[in-house]
């Protein structure tokens, strides 16, 4: 027997239970995408590449202060022109690297909201090229832009396609049957 077997070792030795940061390998996995307009106290990134943006159609379920955005099928959009949403999906990420999706509402044949709309477009395009925060200003009837003074960097965007992050966004919201709850709750069947 060697002399160093016969040492006894003490389980709670914070020199043998410490671990440095280096010792731990780690991969940040990108599991949810939220779908949400930017937060008035938050600075924000566009991706600027056309393949990261998307105009399509959207039902937003309201209920209380808790928003829904459900991704509508192509063989469902007829059905539901009347209920849903145009919008622009833009591929955002804020300065603390969360992604998201931001349903921008495109302005309406009828002009309800354009102002809104509007500014909301006119500060994604911005967003592309700058860190930008927005808040609506109900005197003015429009958001209004707020660019940030200090260098933030680059965004840091999430290493998946497009496709992956709407199938990561709406995997749990995503109307494809015409049996999917949110017609059936337009129905009046729920």
């Amino acid at each position: 027997m060697t002399e160093h077997s016969n040492t006894p070792v003490d389980p709670f030795d914070p020199q043998a239970l410490r671990i440095g940061i280096d010792d731990i390998a780690v991969e940040r996995i990108l599991l949810t995408v939220p779908v949400r307009r930017p937060s008035k106290r938050e600075f924000f990134r566009v991706r600027p590449d056309a393949e990261y943006i998307l105009d399509s159609l959207v039902f937003v379920r309201e209920n209380d202060l808790d928003r829904e955005v459900y991704l509508i099928a192509p063989a469902l959009r007829a059905e539901l022109i009347d209920a849903g949403q145009h919008v622009r999906l833009f591929t955002c990420v804020n300065k603390r690297g969360v992604s998201f999706l931001w349903p921008a509402r495109l302005p309406d044949a009828d002009g309800a909201g354009r102002p809104w709309h509007v500014s909301a477009l006119e500060i994604a395009e911005e967003a592309k090229k700058s860190w930008i925060r927005m808040q609506g200003n109900r005197d003015l009837g429009a958001y209004e832009m707020f660019r940030a003074k200090g260098e933030l960097g680059e965004p840091a965007w999430p290493d998946k396609t497009f496709r992956d992050l709407i199938a990561l966004a709406f995997k749990d919201r995503y109307i494809d049957t015409p049996h999917h709850d949110v017609i059936r709750e337009l129905n009046g069947e729920l």
